[in-house]
């Protein structure tokens, strides 16, 4: 059950041992593990515990008694925001951190054999700060300026945020511009279900070219002076494409399925490498493009493919990886349950003048076994799947008999799990941690499975 420290201040010093997977400092009270935000491992803190149940302690930072030698100075707004849970953290020291995240989570979830030698050092990304090609602020007024940003951690309180540190300058600059038009030309904001208009602006930027397209998130398509905006912002240089997305307010996600193009076309070009993707404005890519290319020759690098070689892409998306390794190998097979991802990365097989890459959405574990009944054999399976892990195509994986298994993986917990599984008939050869997101405790991992 839990306790809620309401009445009763209670401040206890606290030792920092180790990062826990969200970023938070945690140590040990009277042998109960301690979680505190914004504690970083050998400082001594002083915290008021707010809650507390019979397996953990979670506190409050009071005060820091020694100070880690890593810890800098972040920005207020940066701070507020919760968004960048390692920010205070000297980036060299960050990427040690993700490591011992990755190491936890097999700890916790698999007890793998010599985890310190298989996992390698974490691959820096090349930028730390503006690597980012998306953003999606909420929108507010306040004392009738519109303001947009991020959500104060936990709250519902809107933290203005003019420049955001990790996102790309196009972005920055054109989402400011938006801001500042849609309170020029009054446009009535959304904020909250019961009223009609603006929710967010968003952008996503072009790391190959520059091109910005820009979406205005609404919960109308009815919305007054929208034109008037369009009419200014279509002049700015980098502006390609302005959308309008229709949210559907009775689920929980930023974007609904319908878009209106109002300026230009309904997408940008991406390159990664030599290979070109159309992005619409609700197409899923990787979001730190150029550390995105370090991940994709990792995956070439681990699979080592032959011409001859059958590759399936499973949980492709788009078909990103698929298409970036399809001239080294014979054929790529890529499933994906999502029908518009299906759509764009055959669109994508077209722009790319591709003739050996074959797409279908479905559910994976329905149409790998209908491929394999129509004589297709894979020699490498390359699985890319949402947080919540392969389900259970990690079952399914052991019976198709690929040579090897190439796991990218965007969640430690749930790739421990998976590679308990895998383990059966696969060895794990090496695992190589990627920082995709600087300034956060979030960590993906490239992992090369050789078929026992």
């Amino acid at each position: 059950m839990k306790k809620k420290n309401n009445n009763k201040k209670i401040n206890i010093l606290l030792t920092i041992k180790k990062v826990g997977i969200n970023g938070e400092g945690i140590g040990y009270y009277k042998k109960k593990i301690t979680f505190v935000k914004g504690a970083l491992p050998d400082e001594v803190i002083i915290c008021e515990i707010i809650e507390e149940t019979p397996k953990y302690i979670i506190g409050r930072l009071i005060k820091i008694k020694e100070v880690s030698p890593y810890r800098v100075e972040v920005k207020k707004e940066y701070a507020e925001s919760g968004a960048y849970q390692l920010l205070h953290v000297e980036y060299k020291k960050q990427l040690e951190y993700k490591r011992s995240i990755l190491i936890d989570a097999f700890d916790k979830y698999y007890k793998l054999p010599k985890t310190d030698k298989l996992v390698l050092k974490t691959l820096a990304s090349p930028l730390t700060e503006h690597y980012r090609n998306k953003n999606q602020f909420p929108v507010a007024v306040r004392n009738g300026k519109v303001i947009a940003g991020l959500y104060k951690e936990g709250t519902n309180e809107l933290v203005e945020i003019k420049e955001d540190l990790a996102l790309h300058n196009n972005g920055n600059k054109i989402t400011q511009l938006a801001t500042k038009c849609l309170e020029k030309y009054k446009i009535v904001i959304s904020m909250n279900k019961n009223h009609y208009g603006v929710r967010y602006i968003a952008t996503r930027t072009s790391f190959c070219n520059g091109d910005v397209q820009l979406i205005f998130v609404a919960n109308t398509e009815k919305i007054k002076n929208l034109d008037k905006i369009i009419n200014e912002i279509k002049h700015e240089k980098n502006v390609k494409s302005i959308v309008l997305n229709i949210t559907n307010d009775k689920d929980h996600l930023v974007m609904g399925e319908k878009n209106i193009t109002l300026y230009g076309d309904n997408c940008i070009i991406e390159k990664i490498g030599d290979i070109q993707y159309k992005l619409s404005a609700n197409s899923f890519f990787q979001l730190n493009p150029l550390q995105t290319k370090k991940l994709y020759d990792k995956v070439v690098e681990f699979a080592d493919l032959k011409e001859n070689n059958v590759v399936l892409d499973a949980f492709c998306g788009v078909g990103t990886i698929g298409q970036y390794v399809s001239k080294k190998c014979k054929e790529v097979y890529g499933v994906d349950i999502v029908k518009e991802a299906i759509e764009d990365a055959n669109d994508n097989v077209k722009l790319n003048n591709l003739t050996n890459c074959t797409y279908v959405a479905g559910d994976v574990n329905k149409i790998v076994p209908k491929w394999i009944k129509k004589g297709i054999n894979f020699d490498v399976a390359i699985v890319d799947p949402p947080r919540a892990g392969l389900g259970h195509l990690t079952r399914n994986l052991l019976n198709i008999g690929a040579k090897k298994i190439i796991y990218v993986s965007c969640n430690p917990s749930t790739l421990a799990r998976d590679l308990k599984i895998l383990a059966r008939k696969y060895k794990i050869r090496r695992i190589q941690p990627i920082d995709m997101f600087p300034g956060t405790p979030t960590i993906e991992a490239v992992v090369e499975l050789v078929k026992k």
